[in-house]
């Protein structure tokens, strides 16, 4: 079974970044690149599903 690339949390010193709106803002687009990359993998793996639009989980899996 395919699995998702792990996601590396990493503690940034406070003295790094001004301040917290400016960490989250450079932060930011590598929690989208990792978030999609999860939702990609979900999806081809059948746990998501695409029904109107959206993506929800696929009502035909297994309850686990």
């Amino acid at each position: 079974m395919k699995h998702s690339p792990a996601i590396l949390v990493e503690e940034i010193p406070g003295d790094r970044y001004p301040d917290l709106e400016t960490a989250q803002r450079v932060a930011l687009p590598t929690i989208a690149a990792n978030f999609q990359t999860v939702i990609q993998d979900l999806v081809a793996r059948g746990v998501l599903v695409q029904v109107d639009g959206k993506l929800i989980p696929n009502p035909s899996m297994e309850k686990v």
